[in-house]
């Protein structure tokens, strides 16, 4: 039996944290859609109702799509997907810039936000084939 030692350094490690944040992520969305389903008064007077003109019940399936979306993504990077890197870059970006602007009304999670945004981004782009490197792919 040979035993190959692994190119994988400790970024593998905020690479599974990016893809375990957006599952989690996904299934706080995708619950708040399906709570807001059955009752769309869940959003009403929310920042989302007051900043976009569509009806609840459309907010209510955006959270859901965007909750597959995120789920489908985070099981893709933590197998070590090369579509789902990409993604994952994507949604983190679009998450610091979301955060960014949120930065007056929530400095210190915003700060937060953006710095774990940027770590998932680094990780993600430059050791993100070490993931799939482990796995064998």
């Amino acid at each position: 039996m040979r035993v190959e030692q692994s190119r994988a350094t400790g970024w593998v490690a905020w690479v599974l944290f990016g893809g375990v944040m957006l599952v989690l992520l996904g299934t706080v969305h995708a619950y708040t859609g399906l709570v807001a389903l059955a009752r769309p008064a869940v959003l009403a007077g929310t920042r989302a109702d007051l900043l976009l003109p569509i009806p609840l019940t459309g907010l209510a399936w955006a959270h859901l799509v965007t909750g597959a979306v995120l789920i489908v993504a985070g099981v893709g990077l933590i197998r070590g997907l090369s579509w789902a890197r990409v993604t994952a870059i994507v949604l983190a970006t679009g998450s610091a810039l979301l955060n960014f602007t949120f930065a007056a009304t929530h400095p210190i999670w915003s700060i937060i936000a953006i710095a774990l945004s940027a770590v998932v981004i680094y990780s993600v782009a430059a050791h993100g084939g070490e993931v799939a490197d482990a796995y064998g792919k």
